[in-house]
Formats: structure tokens, C-alpha cells, sequence
């Protein structure tokens, strides 16, 4: 749970608990509180709380969700019907505000209702069935689509700092890639045209030297000798470009924490950490990305703890998260493409979760010795 639903919520149960202070308050001066009446009506003001703990929990989904919606709002008009001349209306008011996180077509036409039903409970006891429930249709349109701005804003956050991440990510992916087939040309270039010429140059010297004799016949070995060198410089230097520059992960990592915005991101890695191996480093920043995108997306975690470390045989990739958990761990697309790639380099991946205990991800990629 982020700080704004932190908020939020704390702010319904401190208008719940205003709410029950005169609520009581009333009961012991016109009734008394000892009584199956007053028994009922504090019965029903606890469920409706825990209604709200429970349905606003991080990572609820709507078949949580609308279950305790509906029951929050039995529980508020059991409340209302029990004492109408208080402020336990108000109940409904937070309700609605719960509904905003639903799609307008859905809310609207929910709080419509309750307000209606409000209005009918009050014409009971001689309240004005029309102001009622404008007043509280009012009330509650304006809780509903402030937190509708609020739900929305936080989804647009989230949005941009996932597209943020992976822009990152995939900007760093693109250098490697770029990086690796412009050696790659530079290679195929000098082995195909330096190359061949040294080596038509090496066998038209050695003709040259069985036809010359002398003076000149020594000048053509030593341009014999040199060429021949030349030809084995330029076939070093296209093996050194055809292997992988070594590829520096700090920048990689630095520029994720830059546009990370919640959850909070804590790097833990070695100076200098760098792996010779592309393919494994695009393997590596493919697998940071994807934890990030998964603790913005689905973790509702406020911070994400990401370790990586380089020995003389693998690189190890460790992260957890702080968020809701799960006790039943599904593979999306994202994680499944990203197992195959590291069990396609005979790497290990391992995910373990627990409701309440947050997300955690262990990879190792084998380096072959090169880190």
C-alpha cells in the first residue's frame, strides 16, 4: 500500500470513529447502551469497520471488494435505521467514496440507490425524503469522483513509472545490441577486405621471391615477413572485436533508480560491476526489468530491494519487495519468457512469496569465469 491509500484509509476510520462519538454519546442520554436495541446498532457500526479494514487491504480484489462493500453498506443502514437522527449517514458517505475506485457507470448508479434508500429511511420520522437524498447523493457523488481522481492518478503514476523503467531498460538493451553488431561489422569488414588483400599480397611476395634474386630478392622477404605479420595483427584484432566488450551493469542499475518513484528502489552492488558475456547482460537487465515492472504493477509495495553480485562463476540476482504477497504464485508472460531465457544459458530462477510477506526473485547466470 502506498502512502496516498494509506492516507485515505486512515481518514475513513477517523471519520468512522467521529461518527461514533455522538453516536454513543446520543444512545446513553435519550436510551441506554445496555440494551438489544443499543447492542444491535454497535454491532452493526463494528461490522461496518471491519468491513472497511478488510476491503481496503492492499492487493484486494473485487471479489473481496464488492462483498464487503455490500456489507458495510447493510451494516450502515442497519445503523441509520436504529438511530436516524444522528450523524450515521455519514457511513454511506464513505461507502461511496470506496465505490470511486470502480468505473463511473458501476458507482453512479450505486450511490444513487443508497441515497434513495436514505431518503426513504428519513421520511419515516418526518424527514424530507427529496432533501435527503440530494443532500446525501450530493455528498457522495463528491466523494466518489474525488476518489475516482485520486485512484486514477495513482493508476497514471504507476503507468509512468513502469513505461519509465522499461524505456530505461530498454534503452541499455539497445546500446548493447547496437554496440555488439557494430563490432561485429567492423570484424567482417577487416577480415573480408584487409584481410584478403594481405593474403593475395603474401602469395604474389612469394612468387615475387622465387623470380627475384639478389639484393632485391632479400628486400621481397622482408616485405614477405611483414606482410605475413600484418595478415596475423589484423586476424588478432578480429578475434578481440568478434569477443564481447565488457559491459558495465552500475550505469544500467543508476539510471532505474533515477525515474523510480514507488515503489522506493535500495541498489546493492560491487564497484565496477561488469560482465564480459552480452548475452548474459541483456539476460541480466531483462530480469531487473521485469522485477521492477512486476513490484509497480502488481506488488502494492512501497519499497523494492535489489541485490547483485558478480563471482568468478555466475551473477547473482536477488530482490524482494515489502508488498502484499500471494499465496499462489502464477507465471504471467513476462515471467515465463524470462525463465526460459535464463534456463536457455543453464542459469537458475526461483520465485518465492507469501501473503502479507512480499515477492522475492533469485537468479544466477552463469559467466564462465568472465566477470
Amino acid at each position: 500500500m502506498n502512502v496516498n491509500e494509506q492516507k485515505i484509509k486512515l481518514i475513513g476510520v477517523l471519520t468512522w470513529i467521529i461518527v461514533g462519538i455522538p453516536t454513543v454519546l446520543w444512545e446513553a442520554e435519550h436510551r441506554s447502551l445496555f440494551t438489544a436495541r443499543a447492542a444491535l446498532l454497535f454491532g452493526a457500526f463494528i461490522v461496518f469497520i471491519i468491513g472497511f479494514v478488510v476491503g481496503t487491504r492492499p492487493g484486494c480484489g473485487n471479489a473481496i471488494r464488492i462483498p464487503t462493500l455490500i456489507i458495510e453498506t447493510l451494516a450502515a443502514f442497519t445503523c441509520v435505521i436504529l438511530q436516524p437522527t444522528g450523524f450515521l449517514p455519514v457511513l454511506l458517505v464513505i461507502v461511496a467514496a470506496q465505490v470511486g475506485g470502480f468505473p463511473p457507470r458501476f458507482a453512479i448508479p450505486v450511490i444513487a440507490f443508497n441515497s434513495v434508500v436514505l431518503g426513504l429511511i428519513e421520511r419515516r420520522t418526518g424527514g424530507d425524503f427529496v432533501i435527503y437524498a440530494l443532500v446525501y447523493f450530493a455528498f457522495s457523488l463528491f466523494a466518489l469522483f474525488s476518489m475516482h481522481v485520486a485512484h486514477s492518478e495513482m493508476e497514471a503514476r504507476k503507468a509512468l513509472t513502469e513505461a519509465n523503467a522499461e524505456l530505461r531498460m530498454t534503452t541499455e538493451l539497445l546500446e548493447i545490441s547496437s554496440r555488439t553488431s557494430e563490432r561485429l561489422r567492423i570484424a567482417r569488414d577487416l577480415h573480408d577486405l584487409i584481410g584478403h588483400h594481405l593474403t593475395a599480397l603474401s602469395l604474389n611476395l612469394e612468387v615475387a621471391s622465387h623470380l627475384s634474386s639478389g639484393e632485391a630478392k632479400e628486400h621481397v622477404e622482408k616485405s614477405k615477413g611483414i606482410a605475413k605479420q600484418l595478415l596475423v595483427d589484423v586476424r588478432e584484432v578480429v578475434s578481440r572485436l568478434r569477443n564481447d566488450e565488457p559491459v558495465d551493469l552500475t550505469a544500467s542499475l543508476e539510471s532505474l533508480r533515477d525515474v523510480m518513484v514507488a515503489p522506493s528502489l535500495h541498489l546493492d552492488y560491487q564497484d565496477g560491476l561488469a560482465v564480459a558475456d552480452a548475452n548474459v547482460a541483456q539476460i541480466a537487465l531483462r530480469t531487473v526489468q521485469e522485477i521492477v515492472t512486476n513490484a509497480v504493477r502488481h506488488s502494492g509495495a512501497r519499497n523494492l530491494w535489489l541485490k547483485l553480485a558478480a563471482g568468478d562463476r555466475a551473477l547473482s540476482i536477488d530482490a524482494r519487495d515489502d508488498g502484499t504477497g500471494t499465496d499462489n504464485i502464477r507465471f504471467g508472460n513476462g515471467l515465463l519468457g524470462l525463465r526460459e531465457r535464463v534456463e536457455q544459458i543453464r542459469g537458475t530462477f526461483e520465485v518465492t512469496s507469501m501473503r502479507g510477506r512480499g515477492f522475492s526473485v533469485h537468479v544466477t547466470l552463469p559467466l564462465g569465469g568472465a566477470a
